[in-house]
């Protein structure tokens, strides 16, 4: 439980900005990148090459995310921080894959957790969008994230919604929710992520690096930099009932359960609010409502 709330808690430690660092791993020091520096093209080119993970562990070259279209690349801390849970609901209620679509856009989520973990980081958010992860922390160096929380004080983000003790029971109840593997690596907690707009191509036109654990970029923010008109009526996000595109065969099945079930709950308030079974086609009616129940 300790490992949820450290990420709650505005570390701060005495190192200057501009101070070279020891990157982890290695002898050689190197001056961290500040936070919008826009990385240049033989990092991207390093980055492009390093291999990314998906939810069923296939592996993938970074680059094959953005190599053709325009890709709005979020890097999350870790699938258990309560601070970045925060930020993803954000994402998910501001964002909707129609208006990327219009853009030309694509969104990609990616932590450094076990890939175990992503179909259930997924459903807590019921998000749409892809997920993968860098287990080796590899894609996040290049790019020049790092485990060095800034000196000066930060605001937090507006997008956070949750403090230290009920930030833990957030990531609780997600995890219960939909059956998180809690026995799985979630991630580095010590790690701080960032926001990219990448491609089509080794290009980068956006970046943002956290400086600290609350710092995310806004997503609406994000949303405009990308070329997503946020005052049109259509970019708001669909319905919880619509069904998110780019499922797979198991989740739109799990989907449709769910549905289903939605819809007989429905029916049944129906039929208690008009009497009971009378409306329900007799003996063969398949929902069960006692119509001396109150609505």
């Amino acid at each position: 439980m300790s490992a949820f709330a450290d990420q709650s808690m505005h570390v701060q430690f005495n190192i200057p900005r501009n101070r070279p660092l020891s990157r982890p791993g290695t002898s050689r020091s190197f001056r961290a990148p500040r936070d919008l520096d826009v990385p240049s093209r033989s990092q991207l080119q390093q980055a492009a090459l390093l291999s990314v993970v998906g939810q069923r562990g296939e592996r993938i070259s970074f680059g094959e995310l953005f190599q053709k279209q325009k890709t709005l690349v979020i890097f999350i801390r870790h699938f258990w921080c309560p601070l970045c849970q925060d930020y993803m609901a954000s994402v998910s209620r501001s964002v909707s894959p129609e208006m990327l679509k219009r853009a030309g856009v694509k969104l990609v989520i990616i932590s450094n957790g076990s890939h175990k973990m992503i179909r259930s980081y997924r459903k807590i958010f019921r998000t749409p969008f892809q997920v993968y992860t860098d287990p080796t922390h590899r894609v996040y160096d290049a790019l020049g994230m790092t485990t060095e929380v800034a000196d000066e004080f930060t605001a937090p983000g507006g997008y956070v919604r949750h403090g230290v003790f009920s930030g833990i029971a957030m990531v609780v109840a997600n995890a219960l929710k939909v059956g998180m593997p809690v026995w799985e690596r979630g991630g580095d907690i010590s790690r701080l992520g960032g926001e990219f707009i990448l491609g089509p191509g080794i290009t980068c036109s956006f970046a943002h690096r956290m400086q600290n654990p609350r710092s995310h970029a806004p997503i609406m923010r994000l949303i405009a930099e990308v070329g997503v008109d946020v005052a049109t009526p259509e970019a708001r996000s669909p319905s919880p009932a619509s069904k998110p595109p780019n499922m797979t065969e198991e989740e739109e099945m799990q989907w449709m359960k769910g549905r289903r079930r939605s819809l007989a709950a429905l029916k049944a308030r129906k039929v208690q609010r008009r009497g009971g079974s009378q409306w329900c086609g007799g003996s063969n009616c398949l929902i069960n409502v006692d119509s001396k129940e109150s609505t």
